[in-house]
C-alpha cells in the first residue's frame, strides 16, 4: 500500500489489485468487529475490486519432527 496524498481528512492510496481484494474480503468478514469501515468497503467496491474466490481445495501436509 502506498499513500499518495493526505489532505483535508481524505486519503488517497494505491495498492496492488490482489492486496485490495484481500483487504475487501477482510473488511467484509470482520465488519461487525470494525467501526466505520463501510466507507472504505464501498470505495473498494466502486473501484471495481472483487472479493477473491475461495480455493476449491486447501492442501494440508504434516511433517513429523526430525528428532
Amino acid at each position: 500500500m502506498h499513500l499518495e496524498k493526505a489532505e483535508n481528512g481524505e486519503l488517497v492510496i494505491t495498492m496492488p489489485e490482489a492486496e485490495a481484494a484481500d483487504t475487501l474480503a477482510t473488511l467484509k468478514k470482520r465488519a461487525d468487529d470494525l467501526d466505520d469501515c463501510e466507507d472504505l468497503t464501498e470505495a473498494l467496491e466502486n473501484a471495481g475490486v472483487k472479493v477473491p474466490e475461495p480455493d476449491d481445495h486447501i492442501r494440508h501436509e504434516y511433517m513429523p519432527p526430525a528428532d
